[in-house]
C-alpha cells in the first residue's frame, strides 16, 4: 500500500481539496472587495487606507492568491458597488466606490515590486528582462500621464493612466508570485467562470427583476442619469429616431451589435455581466472559457458562447472562435503550423474589418484614422487622457461631420489608434512588449507544449487585433489586464518549475 494510499490523498481527494481551497480564498477574494468598497462608502481617504491595509495583510500572508484576488476584483467589484447604491447618494462617492479594485492592484503591484529587489528573485536571472521592460513601460506611462494632465483635463489623465498601466500591473504581479509561490489558477477559474454564465443567464431571463435583487438596476440608472444630463440620448433621438422609454431601452441592441442584418432580427436584451459592462463582461467570458478550453474543459465554454452571441462583442467571439480552431488543430509536433494559422487568422480579421469599416464609415476605423494622421502630424504624443472614448473630448463628437470627412475629430473607439495619439513613439513600446510575449510564448509552447502557453500567444494576438477597432481591448481591465495576469501567471509557473535562469 503507497503512502498516499494511507494517507487518503488519492487523486479525488486531491481534487476536492483543490476546488475547497480555491473556493476558500475566493471567499476571501469577495471579503476583501466587500470591505474596500464599504470603506470608501465610509469616505475616500478611510476606505483608501483600509483597502491598502487589508491588500497588503493578504499580499504578505497568502501571496499565492493574489492574481485570482485581482481577477474577482475586476468582475465582482461592481456586483457589490450595486448593493451600496442607494446609500451613496453622492456620484463623487460613487465613483470613488468603484475605484476600489484599483486600489487593490496598485497596492499589490508596489509590494511585488519591492520583491523584485529581493535575492531570491535576482537568482532568477530568466525575470529580469520581463522586469525591467515593465519598469521602463511604467515610467514611460508616468511622463506620458503628467504630460497629460499638464495640457488636458488631469482626471481624463489618470482616467488613460489607470486603463493603460493595469495590464502591466496585472503581468509584474502574476509573474513573480507564480515564480516564487505555487499559483494553481486551474479550481480558481472553475469557479469564476461558472459563476459568470449563471450570472449571465439568470440575468437574460430575470432581467430588471433579478437586477434589482442587488440594486443592480439603480446601478444602471445612476449611469443612465449622467448620459442625460450629458445629452447623450438627446443627440442620438436627432440622429437615429431613437426615442429612450425606459431602463431596458439602454440595455438592448441589435442581433450582435451591428445593422448588418437590419430589421430582420429583432433587438436582444444585452448583458451587462456582474461587472455592469456588456464588453468587458464578454471578454471575461471569452477569456476564461478560452484558458478553460485549453485545459480540456468543454461544458462552460459552449455554455458560455450563446452569452456571447447576445451581448454581441464580435472581438470576444472572435477571440473564442480562434481559441476553438486553436485547440482543436494543435499537436505537439504541429505547434508551429497552428501559431502562424493564429497569426493569419488575426490578421485578416483586422484588415476585412478595417476595410469593411471604411467603407461604411464605421466609427471605429474613422476613430483609428484620426490616431494615424494625429500620430502623422505629432510623433511624440499629446499625453494620456486627450483624447478617447472615456475623456471629455469624446463625449459629444459630430459622426455624421466625421463620417463626411473620413476621419473622426479625435481619435476614439480605437485602442491602436488612441495610444499612438496620446503616447506617440512611446505606444511602441508597449505595442513591442506585447509582440515579446507573443513570440516568448510561441517558443515556450513549442519547447514545453504547455497548454498555457498556447492560451497566452492566442489570447494576447487576438487581443492586439481587436484592439486596432476596439478601445476597451487594451482598456478594460478584464480584457488585456485579465489575459497578461493568467499569461504572467504561465510564464512564472515556468520559471517556477524549470529553474530556467537560476544559476547553476
Amino acid at each position: 500500500m503507497t503512502l498516499r494510499a494511507l494517507s487518503g490523498a488519492g487523486p479525488r481527494a486531491q481534487a476536492s481539496e483543490r476546488r475547497g481551497d480555491a473556493a476558500f480564498r475566493l471567499a476571501i477574494a469577495f471579503c476583501v472587495i466587500v470591505v474596500a468598497v464599504g470603506s470608501f462608502a465610509v469616505s475616500a481617504p478611510f476606505g483608501f487606507a483600509a483597502t491598502f491595509l487589508v491588500t497588503a495583510i493578504l499580499a504578505v500572508a497568502v501571496p499565492a492568491s493574489v492574481p485570482a484576488v485581482i481577477a474577482c476584483a475586476f468582475l465582482f467589484q461592481n456586483l457589490v458597488v450595486a448593493w451600496f447604491t442607494p446609500f451613496v447618494p453622492d456620484d463623487a462617492a460613487f465613483d470613488a466606490l468603484r475605484g476600489a479594485n484599483f486600489v487593490i492592484l496598485m497596492t499589490a503591484f508596489g509590494l511585488f515590486f519591492l520583491a523584485a529587489f529581493q535575492e531570491r528573485v535576482r537568482a532568477l536571472p530568466a525575470l529580469g528582462p520581463w522586469l525591467r521592460l515593465t519598469v521602463a513601460l511604467c515610467g514611460v506611462i508616468g511622463l506620458y500621464l503628467l504630460l497629460g494632465a499638464a495640457r488636458g483635463a488631469p482626471k481624463d489623465a489618470i482616467i488613460y493612466f489607470r486603463n493603460t498601466i493595469t495590464p502591466l500591473a496585472c503581468f509584474h504581479i502574476a509573474l513573480l508570485a507564480a515564480s516564487l509561490y505555487r499559483v494553481d489558477m486551474r479550481a480558481p477559474m472553475i469557479w469564476l467562470c461558472t459563476i459568470a454564465v449563471a450570472y449571465g443567464y439568470l440575468e437574460q431571463v430575470f432581467r430588471t427583476d433579478f437586477l434589482g435583487l442587488f440594486h443592480g438596476d439603480l446601478y444602471i440608472q445612476r449611469g443612465l442619469k449622467a448620459q442625460i444630463e450629458a445629452g447623450v440620448w438627446e443627440k442620438a433621438l436627432r440622429e437615429t429616431g431613437f426615442v429612450l422609454r425606459g431602463l431596458e431601452d439602454t440595455m438592448t441592441a441589435t442581433f450582435f451589435n451591428t445593422a448588418l442584418f437590419g430589421d430582420a432580427l429583432p433587438r436582444v436584451f444585452r448583458n451587462g455581466g456582474p461587472n455592469f459592462h456588456p464588453i468587458s463582461y464578454a471578454y471575461a467570458l471569452s477569456l476564461s472559457s478560452a484558458w478553460l478550453l485549453f485545459r480540456g474543459r468543454w461544458l462552460l465554454p459552449l455554455a458560455a458562447f450563446p452569452l456571447l452571441l447576445v451581448i454581441g462583442s464580435k472581438g470576444a467571439a472572435f477571440l473564442l472562435c480562434v481559441a476553438l480552431a486553436a485547440r482543436l488543430a494543435y499537436r505537439p509536433a504541429r505547434a508551429g503550423p497552428v501559431l502562424a494559422g493564429v497569426l493569419l487568422l488575426a490578421a485578416l480579421w483586422t484588415v476585412a474589418a478595417t476595410l469593411y469599416g471604411a467603407r461604411h464609415g464605421d466609427y471605429h476605423v474613422l476613430g483609428l484614422f484620426a490616431g494615424i494622421r494625429d500620430f502623422i502630424g505629432n510623433p511624440l504624443g499629446q499625453g494620456l487622457g486627450i483624447g478617447g472614448n472615456l475623456s471629455s473630448a469624446g463625449v459629444n463628437l459630430d459622426w455624421n461631420r466625421a463620417q463626411g470627412e473620413g476621419v473622426a475629430a479625435v481619435p476614439v473607439e480605437s485602442a491602436v489608434g488612441v495610444m499612438l495619439y496620446q503616447m506617440g513613439i512611446g505606444a511602441f513600446l508597449f505595442f513591442g512588449f506585447l509582440a515579446a510575449l507573443a513570440v516568448a510564448a510561441g517558443r515556450r509552447l513549442v519547447e514545453t507544449g504547455r497548454p498555457d502557453f498556447l492560451f497566452a500567444f492566442v489570447s494576447v494576438v487576438t487581443i492586439s487585433a481587436n484592439a486596432v477597432l476596439q478601445e476597451e481591448a487594451f482598456f478594460s481591465p478584464l480584457a488585456l489586464g485579465f489575459c497578461l495576469l493568467l499569461t504572467g501567471v504561465a510564464f512564472g509557473r515556468h520559471v517556477r518549475e524549470s529553474g530556467e535562469g537560476a544559476p547553476g
